[in-house]
């Protein structure tokens, strides 16, 4: 019997794929949040503030981190998902990055799926996705336990992003 599919993987493979296929297509991905509760998955909600007719790229994010705020108390899981960086010992990488939230199981996901562009004209090429697993309780502060099982959050988001990549 197959291990039961972990929500927040799951929510966070659907949207890095929409986040994906939007890089692909040389589309400005532009940070969005999704939610899901029990009614469902709402519809992906774009934050773009612009100033003087040009995206205010830091002022899109603080929206964004203002909306998952908000959002949290009201879905089981919420999440942003962005255009970002990754710093590593080798350097600053260009990555999709997101933050899923879940209150319901005190739990706060973050993600970077690092890429560069491919030698030949194929586009982009993606590296594993990372995650970063912490403990959150509904006030926000930081908690020591986290329960989850990495290897298995990782065959869901796989799994989800496989299905809705683009081919």
């Amino acid at each position: 019997m197959p291990p039961p599919i972990d929500p927040i993987a799951a929510l966070a493979g659907e949207a890095f794929a929409k986040a994906v296929t939007t890089l692909a297509r040389g589309r400005v991905l532009a940070p969005f949040g999704v939610a899901r509760s029990d009614t469902g998955v709402e519809e992906p909600q774009q934050f773009v503030v612009s100033k003087e007719g040009r995206i205010d790229i830091g002022e899109s994010i603080e929206t964004a981190l203002q909306w998952l705020e908000d959002e949290a108390p009201n879905a089981d899981i919420c999440m942003i998902v962005l255009d970002g960086y990754l710093s590593s010992e080798d350097g600053r990488m260009d990555a999709v990055v997101g933050r899923a939230l879940s209150l319901k199981r005190q739990l706060m996901v973050e993600i970077a799926l690092p890429y560069e562009s491919a030698e030949d004209e194929e586009g982009l090429e993606f590296s594993d996705p990372q995650y970063r697993f912490s403990g959150v309780a509904e006030d926000g502060v930081e908690i020591e336990t986290v329960d989850v099982d990495a290897d298995a959050f990782d065959n869901a988001f796989r799994s989800a992003f496989a299905k809705h990549a683009p081919a």
